[in-house]
C-alpha cells in the first residue's frame, strides 16, 4: 500500500519550512501539525505516513542483517587468496546493517511522537460531540486505533529486539576474524549459524503479519481522521 499520496509528499517536503514560520509567528502549540493541517495535511495522515516508514524501516534492518550473515558465511568458506576480501565484505555489510537498525530506532521515536498528537487530539473531541451516539462511535474507533498501534509498535520493538543478539554474534565474529585469520577454521563460528538464521527467518514471517496490521491501522486513520 502506497500511504503517502503526491499532495502528502509534497506537504511533508514542505513542512519543516511552515513549522520555522510557525514558530517565527508565535504558535503556542504543536507547530508542525498545525502547519500540516494549514496545507491540508492531517495529524492522521502524518501518523499513517510514519507508521508505514517504521515498516519499511524493519523490513530494511532485517534485509541487512540477513545480509551480513549471508557475508560470514562467506568468509568462513573463503579461500586465503579470497579472505580478506570478504572479510572487507563482511565489516561493510555489518556497518549498513548498524544503520539499518538506528534508523528504525529513529522511525519508531518518530511514530510514538505522532500517535501521541493524534490520540490526544482525538480524545480531546470527544468531548465535542452533542450527539452521544456519535461520541460513542468515535470513541470506539480511538481505542481500536490505539490497539492497533500498540500492537504494531510491539510487533516491531521486538523484532528489533530480536535482531540485538544475532548482531552481537555477528559484530564478535567480525573481530575475532579481523585479528586472527586462522579463527576461520575453528568449528565454533559456525555453530550459531543455524540459530542465528532461524530467528531471521522468523522475523521474515512476522513481518507479514506486522504488514497486514499495518495496512489495517494506516487505512483506518485515513478514513477516519480525514
Amino acid at each position: 500500500m502506497i500511504v503517502a499520496s503526491e499532495r502528502l509528499s509534497r506537504a511533508l517536503r514542505w513542512g519543516l519550512c511552515i513549522v520555522l514560520l510557525g514558530l517565527l509567528a508565535g504558535c503556542q502549540s504543536s507547530p508542525y501539525y498545525t502547519s500540516m493541517e494549514r496545507l491540508g495535511v492531517s495529524r492522521g495522515e502524518v501518523l499513517a505516513e510514519r507508521v508505514d516508514a517504521a515498516r519499511q524501516a524493519q523490513q530494511r534492518a532485517r534485509e541487512a542483517l540477513d545480509s551480513a550473515l549471508s557475508r560470514l558465511e562467506l568468509a568462513l568458506s573463503a579461500s586465503p587468496s579470497t579472505f580478506s576480501r570478504e572479510r572487507e565484505a563482511l565489516t561493510q555489510a555489518l556497518e549498513k546493517s548498524d544503520d539499518a537498525q538506528r534508523d528504525l530506532a529513529w522511525r519508531l521515536d518518530d511514530a510514538d511522537e505522532a500517535a501521541e498528537a493524534v490520540f490526544t487530539e482525538w480524545h480531546d473531541e470527544l468531548d465535542d460531540y452533542h450527539d452521544e451516539r456519535y461520541r460513542e462511535l468515535s470513541e470506539r474507533q480511538l481505542a481500536e486505533s490505539r490497539e492497533r498501534y500498540a500492537d504494531i509498535r510491539q510487533a516491531l520493538a521486538t523484532s528489533r529486539e530480536q535482531m540485538r543478539p544475532v548482531t552481537e554474534t555477528l559484530n564478535d565474529t567480525a573481530l575475532l576474524l579481523e585479528h586472527e585469520e586462522k579463527a576461520r577454521d575453528l568449528a565454533a563460528l559456525g555453530d550459531r549459524m543455524p540459530e542465528m538464521r532461524d530467528t531471521l527467518d522468523e522475523l521474515a514471517t512476522r513481518a507479514a503479519q506486522i504488514d497486514r496490521e499495518t495496512d489495517a491501522l494506516v487505512e483506518a486513520l485515513l478514513d477516519v481522521r480525514e
